[in-house]
């Protein structure tokens, strides 16, 4: 979970937006972010961010669990991508199928030709966390709300 995480409530009233089921297939990342532009219109602020985070997370959730796996019943398996709203904030949560463990934020060297998604995800979302859900994995990222002032941890 990232340290930023620390700085947001988790006691939020969410609501949910909207939820999709994709196939565990890399080439499936255009239609996280066709839905994510769908549902919050192509004005809405922060999209090229949120977009660009979701793309990485599923394109994760497909190469680092279960979902992505060729060898499942029907081929590959599938991940969930809900976006909910609450408290002054977007949450973007991709659910997979479960895995060997959960991200966590790694500094590669210079020469690594991977591993420096979860560092986009960072940058780009004031938090970011991942959680066990029965089997499977949910690795969320949380964006501003327009209009809405995102509350502080404590207050």
């Amino acid at each position: 979970m990232s340290s930023q995480a620390e700085d947001v409530p988790l006691d939020l009233p969410l609501t949910v937006l909207g939820s999709v089921v994709l196939p565990g297939i890399e080439p499936a990342a255009c239609l996280v972010r066709r839905y994510a532009r769908a549902l919050l219109g192509p004005g809405f602020p922060g999209l090229y961010e949120l977009t660009v985070v979701a793309s990485e997370l599923f394109t994760n959730a497909v190469r680092h669990s279960r979902s992505g796996h060729p060898s499942r019943e029907n081929g590959h398996g599938h991940v969930t991508m809900t976006l909910l709203t609450g408290g002054g904030l977007l949450r973007l949560e991709l659910a997979d199928q479960g895995g060997p463990g959960t991200p966590r934020l790694t500094r590669p060297g210079d020469d690594g030709e991977s591993g420096r998604g979860l560092q986009v995800v960072d940058a780009l979302s004031l938090a970011w966390g991942a959680e066990r859900r029965g089997s499977g994995t949910v690795v969320w990222a949380e964006f501003p709300w327009p209009g809405c002032t995102v509350p502080q941890a404590g207050g």
